[in-house]
């Protein structure tokens, strides 16, 4: 029997900008910042409104704690203003996830 595999999205306010203009959000920056916090296999969608991080292909059940902190620290390197609280990102509120079982 094959394993299942899961994918995971998280949604959430977008956070305000640090940065005077939008170098911070042009693709390949989002690209980089994503390979470097996730190994690749995730996509960060960003409109005025919205922050989406979403993962595909995870071998077991995605933690949300540690996906939170991740894509945290991703919003963060592409200059968004994300709070640490005793060193955990704080997501702006509502924060959305949806995890989905893919069977092979």
């Amino acid at each position: 029997m094959a394993q299942p595999s899961y994918t995971l999205t998280i949604t959430c306010g977008r956070p305000p900008n640090r940065a005077v203009d939008d170098f911070h959000i042009q693709p390949e920056r989002i690209a980089h910042a994503i390979a470097t916090f996730t190994g690749g296999n995730a996509e960060l969608t960003l409109t005025a409104r919205t922050a989406r991080l979403h993962v595909e292909a995870l071998a077991q059940l995605p933690n949300p704690r540690y996906w939170q902190q991740r894509m945290g620290e991703v919003l963060n390197c592409c200059w968004l203003e994300v709070p640490r609280i005793r060193g955990d990102y704080q997501l702006p509120s509502p924060v959305r996830f949806d995890i989905r079982e893919m069977t092979p």
